[in-house]
């Protein structure tokens, strides 16, 4: 007899039976432990603990529940095919108490079974010391929480110009977060105003230290960011609750652009025919005020004149700027 019941064996030969008071009554009791069967319900969300119907059943060798199973003698590990790890239970990863098993069934939701780690599609398996162990088969586990945003795009930009940046939201299993999705307030930091004139960096038209709207689909979205002002911008956001700090911001090199036009500094007072003397300068800058650090005099040469009746004299071509080496 294989199956736990309460058996009554009767025979016949065709014309008798053993009926009644002549059939064999047998109480068919489990044998030992030697395997699992096991249920898990998905989806799952990574770092959350299980939902839904979720069960492991000891069982004998002819699949009957073995409703003395002990997890206490025998500890049951359990494990992903995922990169993750698994917690929640009263060995942490395991089955280690004498009560997590009633009537030879574990139910893992109430025991509080968590996986974290990556998403997509995992299975679950469950190996005693003692006995055959068993895998589930194969549910989703989707992303957690966002808890972190990150920034990518180009790590250099010229000043007045565009790239287009990706913010993808992730969780803390560095998931992207894909229940992050709508349009969000976001805020962005770290750059800075050029100075002539006074541009403020933007994201999406908006400047930097506003909030703008930006839409998520899936944990990601996409804006264009504007830089003005020459320097290294590390780009950072925010949504009120969780940000883009350290690593996940975007550095930037911001360069100049092309020469657009002069800035003059001139000390007063000066004297006439003589070489002018304090601190004098000319200054190369690109439309936001950024200095032109490779501007050329010999292919741009630049003629200087007076308000006064006299001559300027003493440049490199005369009265003009026009020697490589003048800036």
């Amino acid at each position: 007899l294989y199956k736990v019941e309460s058996a009554s064996i009767s025979v016949t030969d065709g014309s008798l039976t053993a009926s009644g008071g002549g059939e064999l009554a047998v109480g068919v009791s489990v044998g030992s432990f030697a395997k699992f069967s096991v249920a898990i319900a998905g989806p799952q969300t990574s770092g959350t603990a299980f939902t839904g119907t979720n069960t492991l059943t000891a069982q004998d060798a002819y699949g009957n529940t073995v409703t003395g199973f002990n997890a206490s003698t025998n500890n049951v590990t359990v494990t992903s095919s995922l990169t993750g790890s698994i917690t929640g239970l009263s060995g942490t990863n395991k089955l280690t108490n004498a009560g997590d098993f009633t009537s030879g069934v574990a139910n893992l939701t109430t025991l509080g079974l968590i996986y974290t780690g990556a998403s997509g599609s995992s299975t679950f398996t469950f190996s005693p010391v003692t006995g055959a162990p068993v895998t589930s088969g194969a549910i989703t586990v989707n992303s957690g929480a966002a808890t972190k945003l990150i920034i990518t795009g180009t790590g250099t930009q010229t000043a007045g110009a565009s790239q287009s940046i990706t913010i993808t939201a992730k969780d803390a299993s560095g998931n992207t977060a894909t229940g992050y999705t709508g349009v969000k307030s976001i805020t962005f930091s770290g750059a800075n105003a050029s100075s002539s004139p006074a541009t403020n960096p933007t994201v999406a038209s908006t400047n930097f230290g506003t909030a703008t709207s930006v839409s998520f689909s899936n944990g990601v979205a996409t804006a264009s960011l504007s830089l003005y002002h020459v320097e290294s911008a590390v780009v950072a956001a925010s949504d009120g609750s969780i940000t883009a700090a350290g690593s996940d911001r975007l550095s930037v090199a911001v360069s100049a652009g092309s020469f657009s036009k002069l800035a003059v500094s001139l000390t007063s007072p000066q004297v006439s025919g003589t070489s002018f003397s304090g601190t004098n300068s000319l200054t190369a800058l690109d439309a936001y005020g950024n200095t032109v650090t490779n501007f050329d005099a010999s292919s741009n040469n630049i003629t200087v004149s007076t308000s006064l009746s006299g001559a300027i004299t003493g440049l490199s071509g005369t009265t003009k700027l026009s020697g490589a080496g003048d800036f």
